[in-house]
């Protein structure tokens, strides 16, 4: 009888005081609208992909120029804040304070933190079904990206609103 109030204590202890990988409590919830605007005569679609962090670890989003075609976590991470876009890539503009948040560039410079129970949302308005953003939107856990990097993301470099509005336009 002790022993096995012995093993039920020690179940009940490791149970309680292991911290649980919690990399999979990301909850993603995806509304779709369709309607008929009137003022300018044409469908248009609203897909609304809300992301719900509800784990202890912060998570980073952002847009990527190209399809993610299953590249890993550290080739998004490196296409994102290594890989050269035009004269920059994103981490010399954050040393040369070129990311002050009045200029917001999707796939260039836009990026948005999301601590633990709090909530992301991605607004898409499009003409048609055409999907472009879906495989675009990158989730992946800051600690992932800053020991990649060998650095931290200062504050000043995120997105501040809970949401932002991407439009998709259909080549007519």
């Amino acid at each position: 009888m002790k022993q096995i109030s012995y093993y039920i204590f020690v179940f009940l202890y490791l149970f309680l005081t292991i911290d649980i990988d919690a990399q999979d409590h990301i909850r993603i919830d995806t509304v779709s609208i369709s309607y008929f605007n009137g003022i300018v005569q044409q469908s248009e679609i609203l897909v609304n992909y809300n992301i719900r962090n509800e784990s202890n670890d912060t998570y980073l989003t952002w847009v990527s120029l190209s399809p993610k075609d299953n590249r890993s976590d550290i080739e998004l991470i490196h296409s994102f804040f290594i890989k050269r876009k035009g004269d920059f890539n994103f981490i010399q503009m954050m040393f040369d304070n070129l990311l002050d948040n009045t200029f917001i560039s999707i796939g260039y410079s836009f990026i948005k933190e999301i601590p633990p129970q709090k909530n992301f949302s991605y607004i898409i308005q499009q003409d048609s079904n055409l999907g472009l953003y879906r495989d675009r939107i990158v989730l992946v856990k800051k600690k992932t990206v800053e020991q990649y990097l060998k650095m931290r993301i200062e504050q000043n470099v995120f997105y501040q609103l809970s949401s932002i509005l991407l439009r998709e336009r259909s080549n007519k």
